[in-house]
């Protein structure tokens, strides 16, 4: 009895022949790994979020956050220092600015500034330095439409730009947002641009 020696097949003739073999079943599982690499890097986040934009979106759906101070009247203790009354008196806020909420989100109506020719200067400092860029602030207009408090968020520019906004729009005057026919406390984004011509 003779027996047949079958030659032996090298990876490479062995993969041809399972693909002529299987064809479809191949080509299935080709285009299902392509797709996959194409729907992998679809939806793959962009990482690259420096716009003002982003920043303002992050902001603006922050809750309210209200800081309580310590009950306790203890003496003040090593390190520690004693603030006196009219520092006590400054550090207090107004109790409306915890309750502020963003007029978009709560459907109420934007304040208006009624004085718009009211701008921050650009300060010698950051003219000297050359310093352009956009900066935003915080504002929280009162149901009377003063502002109760300003604060820079986001990006600082330096140069005294920030210190020269606030002080700006701490002297604004705006008209109340309303929402269901009654003035709310609202809390907008304002952002600011400083260019040198």
């Amino acid at each position: 009895m003779e027996t047949l020696a079958i030659p032996k097949r090298s990876k490479r003739q062995r993969v041809f022949r399972f693909i002529d073999r299987y064809r479809m079943e191949a080509g299935l599982l080709l285009s299902a790994l392509v797709q996959l690499a194409i729907l992998f890097f679809w939806f793959t986040p962009n990482f690259d979020s420096n716009s003002l934009d982003d920043l303002i979106e992050e902001v603006a759906f922050i809750d309210n956050v209200q800081i309580t101070e310590p009950t306790n009247e203890s003496k003040p203790t090593d390190g520690d220092f004693d603030l006196t009354d009219k520092e006590k008196e400054e550090k207090k806020e107004d109790p409306r600015i915890a309750g502020a909420s963003d007029p978009i989100v709560s459907g109420a109506t934007s304040p208006v500034d009624l004085s718009p020719n009211t701008r921050p200067e650009y300060t010698s400092e950051a003219k000297s330095l050359g310093i352009t860029g956009t900066m935003t602030l915080e504002v929280v207009i009162s149901d009377t439409g003063e502002v109760l408090r300003v604060r820079s968020v986001g990006k600082t520019l330096g140069g005294g730009l920030e210190l020269e906004a606030i002080t700006t729009y701490k002297r604004k005057r705006f008209s109340p947002s309303i929402l269901e026919g009654k003035p709310i406390t609202v809390k907008v984004l304002v952002p600011i641009r400083f260019t040198l011509n």
